[in-house]
């Protein structure tokens, strides 16, 4: 846990120590004071923020490939499932269609998409007030490998996959439109940035990724010694 400050910085709050293996998501659910972490230690921690500490431990069984929240929802990827809980009403609810690990989610357009690791991106639709509130409603597919890292923007959802390629699907027909063969290796993390799209992969560089005659082309890399797993944006406030 960090603090931001706008002078110098970031400075440490506390450190979190528990997981016994390698984190692979956290979350902060809208109007929580408990921060979730999953990890592949097959536990799901829930935090204190206001201490620090850890209030429970969730043991699932099986590695949590990534861990993410929207409302109040905290969505968890696993091998071959993917688990709903509602923290304001403490309902869970099991998704079954993935094969394979899950190794990255994103909701958008009332829609949560997963990557696993058969190629696939799971697509299940909202349905408010149903029994079962998630609709499954179809796979994308287009990838070689596995799907390692999802997002959005501008009506797009963009997948990376360890066959080194990116994808671009278009949100209202789920089709994908353009593939962006400019890594080496995996992908590992995407970002939308204004206008940009921004990835870092396993082959040690970053690429901003600019529109040129209608498709996105590389304007920018930078390379990164130590490689980059994860990207983030963070509006600046200074």
């Amino acid at each position: 846990m960090h603090s931001r400050f706008c002078g110098n910085g970031i400075s440490m709050l506390a450190k979190l120590d528990g997981h016994q293996k390698a984190v692979s998501g956290i979350a902060l659910p809208l109007g929580s004071d408990k921060l979730y972490s999953g990890s592949k230690d097959g536990t799901v921690r829930l935090w204190d923020c206001h201490t620090g500490q850890c209030a429970s431990v969730i043991n699932l069984g099986d590695e949590v490939g990534c861990l993410i929240c929207e409302g109040p929802w905290v969505f968890i990827g696993m091998p071959n499932v993917v688990k709903a809980w509602n923290i304001e009403s403490s309902s869970e609810f099991i998704l079954n269609e993935p094969v394979g690990q899950v190794y990255c989610m994103v909701v958008a357009n009332e829609m949560l998409f997963a990557g696993a690791q058969d190629c696939g991106i799971f697509v299940w639709k909202g349905s408010p007030g149903a029994e079962n509130p998630f609709h499954h409603v179809g796979s994308l597919r287009g990838h070689s490998h596995t799907v390692t890292c999802l997002t959005v923007g501008h009506n797009m959802l963009d997948s990376g996959s360890m066959d080194n390629t990116i994808k671009v699907w278009d949100l209202d027909t789920l089709q994908s439109v353009m593939t962006l063969d400019g890594h080496t290796d995996t992908p590992m993390s995407l970002l939308c940035w204004d206008q940009f799209l921004l990835s870092c992969s396993l082959d040690q560089t970053i690429k901003v990724w600019g529109v040129a005659g209608g498709n996105l082309e590389v304007t920018y890399t930078h390379n990164e010694e130590h490689g980059v797993l994860a990207l983030c944006g963070l509006n600046d406030f200074g």
